[in-house]
């Protein structure tokens, strides 16, 4: 089967691939583009800004933390809300989000049953009514919506 080749097309067919393969291999190895190295930016430092700063001036709670206010309003939690907002600020924070929320939250709380109180009378026999109007301050104050 072999015997009528000849032996020129064996050697040019051989020679092609070699020559084939290595021409692709060269144009393959031309075209690799080499990394280039990763920069890694030096740190940025954050240092407190002028606004930071004023947030955090003690001054602010000269106000809501002295005695005169505080008797006035009858509980200091709006001082110690704005104290705790303080020390929220900066890189060497003292207190989480949620501890201030929890402050906040407490004030909320006290200021809807003093008005539900204010406005809403409550008797053995009108509990119903009580119920009716505790649900309407519960409802304006959650949907913004008067429930009328």
């Amino acid at each position: 089967m072999f015997r009528d080749i000849n032996m020129l097309y064996v050697y040019a067919l051989l020679g092609g691939l070699v020559l084939g393969g290595g021409a692709t291999f060269g144009f393959m190895k031309s075209r690799e583009v080499e990394p280039e190295p990763v920069v890694i930016p030096e740190p940025v430092v954050v240092t407190e800004s002028e606004v930071g700063e004023k947030l955090a001036d003690i001054d602010l709670l000269k106000v809501p933390c002295s005695s005169e206010y505080i008797s006035q309003v009858g509980n200091d939690l709006l001082c110690r809300e704005m104290f705790c907002r303080m020390q929220q600020r900066g890189l060497d924070s003292q207190t989480s989000g949620a501890d201030c929320a929890g402050i906040s939250n407490m004030n909320n709380t006290l200021l809807f049953i003093g008005m539900v109180s204010q406005h809403c009378a409550i008797s053995q026999e009108s509990t119903d009514e009580y119920n009716r109007c505790y649900q309407r301050f519960s409802t304006i104050l959650t949907t913004g919506k008067s429930a009328q």
